[in-house]
Parts: C-alpha cells; sequence; structure tokens
C-alpha cells in the first residue's frame, strides 16, 4: 500500500531498456535475472509480464516473500523466490544459473549505512555474475532528501488498512529516518526506516574497490551522465576482468 505511488511498470521499461542497451546477450528465455530486495514481487511480475527470463528474487523477510510466493504461484516455472540478507549472507547462498543481470532497485542499498556493508554486498553480487554480466542499482542521494522535503509526511487508505509517514533527514549524518504507524483490524504496528543518503562520489569510490567496470551512471530514469547534484542514481557495471 506504501508503495501504491511506484509504477512499477515504467521501472520496468526503464530497467530493462539499460538491460537490451549494455548486455551482449539478447532476451531470450535463458535469460537470468537475480533481483535483490523483491519484496512482495510486485516488480518481478514486472520483469515476467515483459521479458522470457527467469528470475531468482531474493529478500530478506520471510514476510514479504510469503506474499511474493502467493502473487507469483502463476509463474512458478519462471521464478525461484530465496530468503537473503543482501548485505552479510551470502556465505549461504548461490544462485543455481548462470547470472545475466543482478538488479537491486527502490533505494535498498541506502538500507546499507557503512563502507563494510557495501564491500559485502558488492563481493557478494561479483560472487554470482559472470564476467559478462551486469549488475544494476539505484541509489537515493543527499540532494533527493534535502529537494523533497515538503513530500515527507503523507497519508493513505486502502481495503481496510491505513498508514501515515513521517520523515526527517539529518545533514551531518545523511541520515534518512522514516517511520510508519500502520492501522490494520489486527492492531497497529510501527515501523522504522533508516538509510544513508551516499552520495555520487562515495558510491563510486566504494565500487572502484570492489572491482567493477563502470558502464554507465545515469541521472534517474534517463540516460544523461549522473552529477554530484542528482536525486537519483542508476549504476550500470560489470564485474572487473
Amino acid at each position: 500500500m506504501v508503495m501504491d505511488h511506484v509504477d512499477y511498470e515504467g521501472w520496468a521499461d526503464y530497467i530493462l531498456h539499460l538491460v537490451e542497451e549494455h548486455s551482449p546477450k539478447e532476451d531470450t528465455p535463458d535469460l537470468h535475472i537475480l533481483e535483490l530486495g523483491c519484496g512482495t514481487g510486485l516488480f518481478t511480475s514486472e520483469l515476467i509480464a515483459q521479458t522470457h527470463a527467469f528470475i531468482s528474487a531474493a529478500d530478506s523477510s520471510s514476510q514479504m516473500l510469503e506474499w511474493a510466493t502467493k502473487r507469483l504461484q502463476p509463474h512458478e516455472k519462471r521464478v525461484s523466490l530465496h530468503q537473503l540478507d543482501f548485505e552479510l549472507g551470502w556465505d549461504t547462498f548461490q544462485s543455481k544459473r548462470p547470472v545475466d543481470v543482478v538488479i537491486l532497485l527502490y533505494d535498498c542499498i541506502n538500507y546499507i549505512r557503512t563502507e563494510e556493508g557495501l564491500r559485502s554486498l558488492f563481493d557478494g553480487v561479483k560472487s554470482q555474475m559472470k564476467e559478462d554480466s551486469l549488475f544494476i542499482f539505484d541509489q537515493s542521494t543527499p540532494s533527493n532528501s534535502i529537494n523533497n522535503a515538503a513530500y515527507f509526511e503523507d497519508e493513505g487508505e486502502q481495503d481496510g488498512v491505513s498508514y501515515t509517514r513521517k520523515s526527517a533527514f539529518d545533514l551531518d549524518s545523511r541520515t534518512h529516518t522514516t517511520q510508519f504507524e500502520i492501522e490494520t483490524p489486527d492492531g497497529v504496528f510501527h515501523e522504522s526506516h533508516v538509510q544513508r543518503a551516499w552520495t555520487r562520489p562515495e558510491i563510486s569510490h566504494a565500487l572502484d574497490l570492489a572491482g567493477f567496470t563502470l558502464i554507465a551512471a545515469y541521472d534517474g530514469f534517463s540516460l544523461d551522465e549522473a552529477h554530484d547534484e542528482a536525486e537519483r542514481i542508476h549504476w550500470v557495471l560489470r564485474k572487473t576482468a
């Protein structure tokens, strides 16, 4: 419900355009996409609708994966679901198929708040990639938090469930904290989401240390080169040979 504003079809159009633009492999039934932070499978559904790919979808939340299992059950021959903490859980994860594309979207990387955490993520992603595989992810920057403060508070209701959201950004630590109060027939629940607004140079440096080859860094949802004031950046990378 709190993601109702997301244009999943538009996101998929854009990400698949980047795949088509930069992948040496055509979109065939044996294309394998590893989607990290899949949540309840809404974006996975769009990938299924717009490609012939096989998708390994992973998330750290067992509750999210339960919803994803229900949503994706009609497509079980094209999807495998995995519980994975994409910052810390790589020692026990190994894809059953060679991975052509790894994707991590919707600010998920901003939940990693330390340089050590970034390195763990990047090392884990590399362990699943071939030399010509792509890694595509997005990040929210400090400019996004600063420029969109007017939207820090909102509320909504659907099917008897309502929520309120309040956010705050600490410029010194570049920490963005969002508090949710969710009211359901079963009671009232509270969630706290804490993210770090990484800068473009910080992510670029971490990628260099991890051994990725930069293909492109795009200013959110465009094909323009990202700059330090961009609010959202989409990164396209390969593993360094």
